[in-house]
């Protein structure tokens, strides 16, 4: 059986497939869920998601063949491949001559028919194809054709999003001097300790006579004290340690696996040595010494961050001292962890008194529709809280505190805030638009949400016609079971929108737009801020507005702040578009006066809209 030729392009195409970093790593479920779709939805026994490397097809997905790869000359995708706009069917493998006599055919697992789409990236590489095999002859009809045809747009997008953010981590999780791990590089290490429970000295570093170096010998002088402090500091400890560089002249120092406070202390003190000794530079000696802070996780902390700031609050008492000291601290030395306990202990005063939740308040933000008259289609509900002692405490410092069953609280009580705003805005004739509730992942896991929701509404006035409920893709993917889909597609069914907010946020998985009957995805801040700037971000959206432009569903662009970034969603196809550039989160009272103030401009205000002048 002759091999199927070799693309014309195949060192540039291989050369593309390598920069995905894909090949051989454990299974995601976004491409699991895609095979088996393909699988399910066509009617056929094996689907894959297959990779053409120089020698071989590795599978990073696959139902139905209980292998990971084959040989390249055994590869029906090896022919697919050559045609990257085309999709090739087998209807009878026996009589097809490119693969008639391929082992697979001739012998187990006595292949007959395949309909595979070639997997074309963004700069036109046919890296591979998802594909669908069985062993009867079959001819796949139209449907099939085009349902393959999306869910390998689907894949295309999944890999481009995994490699977006993996290039995107590996860049903010590194120290351009140094090339040690960042701060952030720091905090995901101690996450995967905690995750596999494993215990961790933290330590954090000051330099000493660092300034001193900087000002008199000048800023290469610094950068050369830096380099070496990270050196000895690899040298001192072992290769299962973790050294990384915080920022400035801070360093860190996770030494995994030690609990024992003997053996901790006998380790900062080697660390401390290396760190008390000069530092030869153009002829002479730039002094140098450290003082050092020290906190064990989970003893002292839980918490990644927290461990860090413990770490660097017995650093700084440390440093009280006197320099080139060695501290230690505990959990309750930490601002932070006190911050935390104060705001639970006030969150739950505000639960328990004769009025539910007195805290508690409702920011709305305008949805702005891109085509057509500029109007706001929606208005997203933010939930807020704040207290007489702590003030207003950011949605950001709040969620985390307070964890998902308060959350669910303080949702209930902001969703009947927000309805009833509608209602007057509505009422008032200020607006058509829908209101957008989120729902987080405690809410979402209710066997009753459907109902609760629909009670909400109808108090308030108003049907579900009225209603868009955002769901994030992580609550999607992680916590939602078949049943609360159905109940959700239900909640669809009687008038309200589903949208699936953040989209892009890491947890990505393409299928799941199939698996919920959705109206809507809103991209991501992240990717909308990084239009202009990355030219990733661009082929991303343009690539995801694609395919929920296929699938009927509008893409709204979140985080618009800037006019061009106005321009670049309005060019890329976002039909709708979220922002500080044309309002901040208000209050009703405030919302009431954007709105008039609109009405005013008349239905022929350009887009992107002026920023406002707005409260909240």
């Amino acid at each position: 059986m002759p091999p199927a030729p070799l693309p014309a392009d195949e060192a540039a195409r291989l050369k593309a497939l390598r920069t995905y970093d894909v090949l051989d790593t454990e299974a995601e479920q976004a491409f699991d869920e895609i095979v088996t779709l393909a699988a399910d939805m066509t009617g056929n026994s094996i689907a894959l998601v297959s990779l053409v490397d120089e020698a071989r097809q590795w599978f990073k997905a696959g139902v139905g063949l209980p292998v990971r790869e084959t040989h390249r000359d055994l590869a029906f995708c090896a022919h697919a491949i050559l045609s990257p706009q085309d999709v090739m069917v087998v209807t009878d493998a026996t009589t097809d001559p490119r693969v008639q006599d391929n082992p697979l055919v001739t012998g187990e697992p006595g292949l007959r028919s395949y309909l595979g789409v070639p997997l074309v990236d963004s700069d036109g590489f046919a890296l591979g194809t998802l594909c669908v095999l069985d062993k009867v002859p079959k001819a796949p009809d139209d449907r099939a054709i085009l349902l393959i045809r999306t869910l390998a747009q689907a894949v295309v997008t999944n890999l481009e999003l995994r490699r977006a953010l993996r290039r995107s981590d590996a860049m903010v999780l590194t120290d351009e001097l140094t090339g040690l791990p960042n701060r952030r590089g720091i905090a995901i290490a101690l996450d995967r300790a905690m995750a596999e429970r494993q215990p961790v000295t933290v330590v954090t570093i000051d330099l000493d006579h660092f300034k001193e170096a900087n000002d008199s010998a000048g800023h290469a002088a610094g950068d050369a004290v830096l380099r070496e402090v990270g050196q000895r500091l690899r040298a001192s400890v072992r290769g299962s340690d973790v050294v990384g560089r915080l920022g400035g002249d801070e360093f860190a120092v996770l030494l995994m696996g030690l609990a024992d406070r003997t053996a901790a202390v006998e380790a900062l003190r080697r660390i401390s040595g290396v760190l008390h000794k000069p530092v030869p530079y153009a002829g002479t000696s730039l002094r140098l010494g450290a003082t050092i802070g020290a906190a064990m996780m989970p003893a002292d902390a839980d918490e990644a961050e927290a461990a860090l700031r413990l770490a660097d609050e017995a650093m700084v008492q440390a440093k009280r001292g006197s320099r080139g000291g060695i501290g230690w601290a505990s959990r309750a030395d930490a601002e932070r962890v006190q911050r935390v306990a104060a705001i639970v202990r006030a969150f739950d005063s505000d639960l328990g008194g004769a009025e539910i939740l007195p805290g508690a308040t409702v920011h709305l933000q305008p949805i702005i529709a891109l085509q057509g008259t500029p109007a706001a289609v929606a208005i997203e509900a933010l939930a807020r809280w704040s207290h007489p002692q702590l003030g207003a405490v950011p949605p950001a410092e709040l969620f985390p505190a307070i964890g998902p069953l308060r959350a669910s609280r303080l949702g209930e009580a902001v969703r009947d805030q927000a309805l009833a705003a509608l209602a007057v805005l509505r009422a008032s004739g200020l607006t058509t638009a829908r209101i957008a509730l989120n729902l987080s992942a405690a809410e979402v896991a209710r066997t009753d949400i459907v109902e609760h929701i629909a009670n909400q509404v109808e108090r308030a006035g108003l049907g579900l016609d009225a209603v868009e409920v955002e769901i994030t893709e992580e609550v999607l993917l992680d916590r939602v079971s078949n049943r609360t889909l159905d109940q959700l597609a239900a909640l669809r069914g009687r008038g309200a929108r589903l949208a699936l907010d953040d989209f892009g946020t890491g947890h990505s998985g393409l299928a799941q737009l199939l698996r919920l009957p959705l109206d809507s995805v809103k991209l991501d801040k992240r990717f909308v801020q990084r239009l202009g700037v990355d030219g990733r971000a661009e082929e991303i959206v343009r690539a995801t507005v694609s395919l929920a432009h296929g699938l009927g569903m509008t893409v709204v662009a979140e985080g618009v702040e800037t006019a061009h970034q106005a321009a670049m969603v309005v060019s890329l196809g976002c039909d709708r578009a979220q922002g500080f550039l044309y309002a901040r989160p208000m209050d009703r009272q405030a919302l009431s006066g954007w709105l008039e103030e609109r009405r005013s401009d008349g239905a022929d205000a350009p887009v992107p809209l002026r920023p406002r002048r707005t409260a909240g």
